[in-house]
């Protein structure tokens, strides 16, 4: 088979789908990744042929600016959220449909999977030439976008004949059943972490005498006015009896000022490296940092950004795996105790490690394999 990837230019929405990728090349089908020029770097580091679908883009301006170019309101709750982002992902698909559309009428793939976010040029473009596509989840929570995208591209699914996106074939759902309900009919994929490979450092295996804490806010939120909060947050954890590991963009980390001795390491950090390291982590709540630290059975204290999976970390919390730290109750001494409690009860720990099992017992990518190819099959003989 022919299997086109597409993706938007951003991290968390590309490397939840690279272990099915690689499970397809291991079952002998091509796979050709379609993505803006700017993440071409990022593709290649994965392994994955790449064709570009549009020039250098930067995802900050697409969701910032509308089609004029001019500044749009950031949503101030939760539940504008999913208009904010869907219409951003609108305008994300207004840029690349057509080179989408005139590459899998070229290329003629037998198969298009997308993440759950930057679906809609790839869904258009497989609607418009036959060919069935597959909507990956890329982690729990997932915006309720799909309404926003439509009405952004109103203009041109005109343009193109067409009065609504096309539906997916079929869903993957990564997220086992403890973070939240199914998505109806949709088929269960492991997931299994990804991140751009490297060296592992060596303190990663190094023995330690006390417990190492990872401590991020992603990628975005630090580049969009959190560097404050994320140096704040550090010095807290200063007092603690732990080392301190900083995830953050390398051009960031002079800005988060002098950093305690307890800092192990702080800079741009492949998550998958050093969580081996790392005995619990305190973060944003995002997807992806959040299913990396669980599918490694470490315990999380969670500030959520806006926007992230509040049913899911609630679910965590109860569960014990995760606390919950809202951001409204964020302070010095609430974090301190939260990290220490998180440190200090085993149960938050042995709770992490029955939600890494509970991950390991979820379809590999290996075995989705099968599925796809029987979907394709049932395209190809209907």
């Amino acid at each position: 088979m022919k299997i086109l990837v597409a993706t938007g230019p951003a991290h968390p929405l590309y490397f939840p789908v690279v272990p099915l990728a690689w499970a397809l090349r291991a079952a002998g089908h091509e796979v050709l990744v379609t993505v803006p020029e700017s993440f071409e770097s990022t593709v290649s580091g994965s392994g994955l042929a790449m064709t570009p679908v549009h020039g250098p883009l930067d995802m900050g301006e697409v969701m910032a600016l509308d089609r004029e170019g001019r500044p749009v309101r950031v949503p101030d709750n939760d539940a504008d959220m999913a208009a904010g982002v869907g219409a951003g992902f609108g305008r994300l698909a207004a840029r690349t449909v057509d080179a989408t559309v005139e590459l899998v009428g070229r290329w003629r793939p037998d198969l298009v999977i997308t993440d759950s976010y930057s679906f809609a040029a790839p869904a258009i473009a497989a609607g418009i030439h036959g060919v069935p596509w597959v909507k990956h989840v890329v982690g729990p929570g997932d915006l309720p976008v799909a309404d926003a995208v439509e009405r952004e591209l109103a203009p041109e699914l005109e343009r193109l004949g067409l009065d609504k996106l096309p539906p997916p074939a079929l869903v993957l759902d990564n997220c086992p059943p403890s973070l939240g309900d199914p998505v109806p009919g949709a088929q269960p994929v492991r997931y299994v972490p990804f991140g751009e490979p490297g060296a592992v450092p060596g303190w990663v295996h190094e023995p330690r005498t006390r417990p190492r804490l990872l401590v991020t806010l992603g990628s975005v939120q630090p580049q969009i006015g959190g560097i404050p909060m994320l140096g704040q947050m550090i010095q807290a954890l200063a007092s603690l009896d732990a080392e301190l590991v900083v995830a953050v963009a390398d051009h960031l980390v002079d800005k988060l000022g002098t950093l305690p001795d307890k800092v192990v390491a702080a800079g741009w950090i492949s998550l998958t490296s050093v969580l081996p390291g790392c005995d619990a982590a305190v973060h944003h709540g995002g997807p992806g940092t959040m299913m990396a630290c669980l599918a490694q059975g470490i315990p999380q204290v969670v500030v959520p950004g806006r926007g992230k999976p509040l049913e899911a970390i609630g679910r965590l919390a109860d569960l014990g795996a995760v606390r919950h730290l809202p951001p409204a109750d964020l302070t010095p001494q609430s974090l301190l105790d939260s990290c220490r409690t998180l440190l200090e009860d085993t149960g938050h720990a042995k709770r992490a490690l029955e939600v890494r099992e509970e991950i390991a017992r979820q379809p590999s990518p290996g075995a989705v394999v099968p599925v796809l190819e029987d979907l394709v099959l049932r395209y190809r003989t209907a």
